[in-house]
């Protein structure tokens, strides 16, 4: 089972990306209803409720908002994290990741790399290398085959 700090990486990448789909008014709101649905599978299954294979099994196979509540301060604090920092987080991106664009990337390798960042610019308590190997973890289970070393290019760059 993945750590608290994982999953908390997770649910902030799945707010993020809600956040740039839907652009919500109220940005509190939107996480505070993220928590509140239990529709997050615990397992490597990276598809949304629609798609997933796995919908029709019993509701202890997803994860309850309840057994949750330790991830909430760190996935809150990423996600307003990046929110805040996002036009110097995105600017250090685009000046690593040569010949790609904030916007011709994935939503997901986007928002994987702002977390990341986030992490390596603000949170001298995680080890650059935790943060980094969390990342490409998180991008071999939700992006798609390119995503990991994609993604570890462009922090390795960073980091240097």
């Amino acid at each position: 089972m993945a750590n608290k700090r994982r999953k908390a990486r997770e649910a902030a990448l799945q707010i993020l990306y809600m956040n740039e789909l839907g652009k919500p008014k109220n940005l509190a709101q939107s996480i505070r209803r993220y928590w509140e649905h239990d529709w997050v599978v615990e397992s490597d299954c990276h598809l949304c409720p629609e798609e997933c294979r796995d919908r029709d099994k019993p509701k202890s196979h997803f994860s309850s908002p309840v057994n949750r509540l330790a991830e909430i301060p760190f996935t809150e604090q990423l996600v307003n994290g990046v929110l805040g920092q996002q036009e110097k987080i995105d600017h250090e991106i685009e000046e690593r990741s040569h010949h790609w664009k904030l916007n011709r990337m994935s939503f997901i390798d986007r928002n994987i790399l702002r977390i990341a960042l986030f992490e390596l610019l603000y949170c001298d308590e995680i080890p650059p290398n935790a943060t980094i190997n969390e990342a490409i973890e998180i991008a071999k289970t939700y992006g798609d085959k390119n995503s990991a070393a994609f993604i570890n290019g462009i922090l390795d760059q960073i980091e240097k």
